[in-house]
């Protein structure tokens, strides 16, 4: 029943959109000043456990290994439990891992505790956006993921300045903590405010693995062309993405800023991406997503490109509310051409499939930024970053086709 009051409320009027706020954009602006919180310290806090900059990269690069290999099977849990008993699943084990990290005193404990983050990341990730492509019409569905990823950065804003000034005054143990808190409270609001689809149905019989893991790699084939040129494009995307998460703090830490200051500048950001994102949502619907995700890359991978050349906090920042506008245009790409690519029927395992395809960036980054950063500096770093970026967009002008449907 409350599905089809949600589809009712989307269908007739952008408006209202604000039947989604409960169930799905609250619980992002909570679930991602959670992540945010750690945000800013999480390589700081590896380096203070003893790691060195090659292992922090390695350590850092769990998450993301996690969110990708834990894609296909989340795909199949979601068929198997249902989206809403995937994403209170999702929460449940995340708020368990954020308290495990409070107690680690070993930096390679930290890895299995993010390669368990960046899994149930992923399983909730994929419900979420499920329930939007279902529930969106493609005519407004870019406004729709432009907000979801709006709120995502508005809380994303709130983490890091909230984590740096936490971790300076109470250590970055108690980061973790609050990091849980706010799971918790995503808990609460998706346990009661989203739509149960418990009676949809789903693949009950014993062979149920089997007979996903078939479909998908079926779906793959079919589907190759995209996953070579728009999966190819947001990879690259990605990647420049998360090496943002690994360099920028870093690199801060290199000149002399405090884990608040960084947090603050990482604020800062985010502020600026939230003030972009309605816009983002707005050019996607109306001139398209490929006019959105180029201009985004090729801002974000200049400001890579400069990087060595901020070497005072001042310059710092400034580069770093470049990258922002940046990313802030391409607020909601990814989530948008993918929900605009799944085939009907299909939907579900071509998310998971998808950011298989594009998490094998965010996996790459950290590994590619530590050796980079390791064997030839963090200014070498940086530059290597933005030429993949730029390879990004070049693919994304010449290969991808417009998902947009006009008319």
């Amino acid at each position: 029943m409350r599905l089809a009051l949600l589809w009712a409320a989307v269908s007739t009027t952008e408006f209202r959109l604000r039947a989604f706020i409960l169930p799905f954009y609250v619980p992002a602006l909570l679930w991602s000043a959670g992540a945010g919180v750690i945000l800013p310290i999480l390589p700081l806090h590896i380096r203070a456990l003893g790691a060195g900059l090659s292992e922090t990269g390695i350590i850092m690069a769990m998450f993301a290994l996690g969110s990708l290999l834990g894609n296909i099977p989340g795909g199949m849990l979601i068929g198997r439990f249902g989206k809403k008993r995937a994403m209170l699943g999702a929460v449940s084990v995340e708020a368990l891992l954020a308290l495990a990290a409070a107690l680690i005193r070993r930096p390679w404990m930290m890895a299995p505790i993010l390669f368990g983050l960046g899994a149930v990341h992923t399983l909730f990730f994929l419900a979420r956006l499920a329930y939007f492509r279902e529930l969106v019409p493609g005519r407004r569905r870019g406004r729709a993921l432009s907000l979801l990823g709006g709120e995502t950065r508005m809380g994303s804003s709130i983490g890091p300045v909230m984590g740096g000034f936490v971790a300076d005054w109470l250590g970055f143990r108690a980061t973790f903590v609050l990091f849980g808190i706010f799971s918790a409270a995503v808990l609460a609001l998706a346990g009661g405010f989203v739509p149960d689809d418990s009676h949809q149905p789903r693949d009950g019989s014993p062979q149920w693995q089997r007979n996903s893991l078939r479909r998908s790699f079926e779906l793959l084939r079919q589907q190759r062309r995209v996953f070579l040129t728009a999966g190819s494009a947001v990879l690259a995307l990605k990647l420049i993405r998360e090496a943002r998460k690994v360099v920028f703090p870093l690199w801060g830490d290199l000149i002399g800023m405090t884990a608040s200051g960084i947090g603050l500048l990482f604020g800062v950001a985010y502020l600026v991406e939230l003030a972009l994102f309605y816009p983002a949502g707005w050019i996607m619907d109306r001139w398209g997503r490929k006019n959105t995700a180029i201009p985004c890359m090729l801002i974000f991978s200049m400001g890579f490109l400069l990087l060595p050349l901020a070497g005072t906090p001042a310059l710092f920042v400034l580069l770093a509310v470049v990258v922002a506008v940046g990313n802030g245009i391409g607020a909601g790409i990814n989530m948008t051409l993918s929900t605009d690519m799944a085939p009907h029927g299909r939907v579900v395992e071509f998310l998971a499939l998808w950011r298989t395809v594009t998490d094998a960036g965010g996996a790459a980054s950290p590994v590619l930024v530590g050796f980079a950063a390791a064997g030839l500096g963090l200014a070498a770093a940086a530059p290597v970053v933005a030429a993949v970026g730029f390879a990004g967009a070049a693919v994304m002008a010449l290969a991808v086709k417009e998902t947009l449907q006009r008319g």
